[in-house]
């Protein structure tokens, strides 16, 4: 008994030591701040808020918050029992007092603060853009973060498994901009079924993963922390072209509460990308590409009105008058030409003239430039659709290109060779109908020098009935020219006018 006494005297000063007088805690936060937060249903204040565990909320803990204008969010937790203190109560032989299952204190919180983030509301009946995601880039495989102050490494005992998969984040991007103005859609470019996705939408999404730094605790399967995420997101043109329509760096914090580690990697990459959507500026530079009409090949059909034409007085006049709607088009690897088809100003020129650009500049007659947007882009048949931002522009009268007869009188107007050789005009005849490689050409002698290609050719009345596309050259070769029919630039541009 001298031996027994001290020792449970012991046993009971060590029990009150371990469960003390107070409950575990949690301070909750939100972004934004100053949410309401809710316990088991139950409203309890407003974050930052510090949570004191309290058993008569019950065992579990169902965490929400609520503010106007954002869309709640809710977390649950289950606190654990401290293994400890129940192995004390056993060899206590459950005495009263000493280890009491309603004592808070018996119970762990598996974390000690959470922030929750609050998606904005969206506006009822707001405009959305179908945004494809494709080829989603991850740059780190080292670096990531720590786990239990440990370094992860993307192995089965490291967490973040799914960098193994990177294909599979386009999904998770689609998901994040759900509820949001982006109607996205996960695609792999170079399928038809993926290019008639991104043909559709005029564009789509390249993600680019640039850093990845998380700070995690707990278990593979139960994991709780922040995930940092740095993150450039490339708008590419759906005509192909390799210069982003428009570009946005983001750093978004996302915080992971009871989830698998793997799951925590998506999660971020799900919140970054809704993040991407609450842009103030994104909305609008999305609305403007699609009101560009942007889009690949044949595309959706464009209607337009019949433009007031150039006018002129007689024939004497035809060629000084028609001029004004004739244009220089200026890339960074050269130049061409181009004519105006409508008065708000639609453009055709050639594609091998546009390349891969999805911006170039245009040159008008009376010498100033305005930044064009390729719209449309057919380089099968060598055809390309502009558009400037104009309201005013000098347009082209479209003519009937079937009715040409040999021999009839055909001009070029262009930029041959040289900037400074702008709106030079040749003559020529139409020298016969010609099919090279099974698309339909009209053959000319009229003068087509490199510069020319994507300009007029011209009947007679003034009509455009054809595009300058190349030309045969030669030893002893004079007077090959050769131009795709307007009729059929028209039809594979799919562009028709009001009848």
């Amino acid at each position: 008994m001298r031996i027994a006494l001290p020792l449970i005297s012991f046993l009971l000063t060590g029990c009150a030591s371990v469960l003390g007088t107070g409950a575990p805690s949690i301070t909750l936060r939100s972004d934004p701040a100053e949410a309401t937060v809710y316990i088991n249903g139950v409203e309890r204040g407003t974050t930052p808020y510090t949570l004191d565990y309290d058993l008569n909320d019950g065992r579990d803990l169902s965490i929400e918050m609520r503010k106007t204008g954002y869309r709640s969010n809710s977390i649950s937790m289950h606190p654990t029992v401290n293994k400890g203190i129940l192995f004390v109560d056993a060899m206590l032989l459950n005495i009263p007092y000493i280890a009491d299952s309603k004592n808070p204190a018996l119970y762990k919180l598996p974390i000690k603060d959470h922030t929750m983030t609050l998606y904005k509301e969206q506006a009822p009946g707001a405009t959305k853009y179908l945004v494809p995601v494709t080829e989603v880039v991850v740059h780190p495989t080292e670096k990531l973060g720590t786990f239990n102050q440990v370094p992860i490494r993307t192995d089965r005992s490291g967490g973040f498994r799914s960098l193994t998969y990177p294909e599979n984040f386009t999904s998770d991007i689609v998901s994040g901009m759900k509820e949001t103005w982006m109607d996205g859609k996960s695609v792999r470019k170079g399928t038809t079924k993926g290019d008639e996705v991104i043909q559709r939408a005029k564009l789509y999404l390249q993600p680019d993963i640039k850093r990845i730094n998380a700070t995690l605790t707990g278990t593979r399967s139960h994991c709780y922390g922040p995930v940092e995420l740095e993150v450039l997101w490339r708008f590419l043109p759906s005509s192909g072209g390799t210069e982003a329509l428009y570009e946005r760096t983001t750093t978004s914090t996302y915080y992971a509460s009871n989830t698998d580690s793997d799951n925590a990697l998506a999660d971020a990459i799900r919140h970054a990308a809704h993040m991407l959507a609450e842009d103030h500026e994104l909305p609008e530079r999305i609305a403007a590409i699609y009101g560009s009409g942007l889009q690949l090949a044949k595309g959706d059909s464009l209607l337009f009105s019949k433009p007031t034409t150039i006018a002129f007085n007689s024939r004497k006049e035809m060629i000084s008058a028609l001029v004004q709607g004739v244009v220089t088009v200026e890339t960074d690897d050269g130049h061409g030409s181009g004519f105006a088809i409508t008065n708000d100003g639609y453009l055709i020129t050639n594609a091998h003239v546009v390349g891969d650009a999805s911006l170039v500049k245009v040159k008008f007659h009376k010498g100033f430039t305005l930044d064009a947007q390729v719209v449309k882009v057919n380089r099968d048949f060598d055809i390309c659709l502009l558009k400037v931002p104009a309201s005013d522009v000098a347009a082209m009268a479209i003519g009937d290109d079937n009715g040409l007869m040999l021999g009839e009188e055909l001009y070029a107007i262009g930029t041959p060779l040289g900037l400074e050789l702008g709106q030079s005009v040749s003559r020529g005849i139409m020298s016969g109908r010609r099919e090279i490689e099974g698309r339909q050409y009209i053959q000319t002698d009229v003068s087509i020098n490199p510069g020319n290609s994507g300009g007029p050719l011209i009947d007679e009345k003034g009509n455009v009935v054809g595009v300058a596309t190349l030309k045969i050259s030669g030893k002893g070769l004079e007077g090959l020219g050769f131009g795709v029919p307007i009729s059929v630039a028209l039809e594979m541009l799919n562009v028709s006018f009001v009848r």
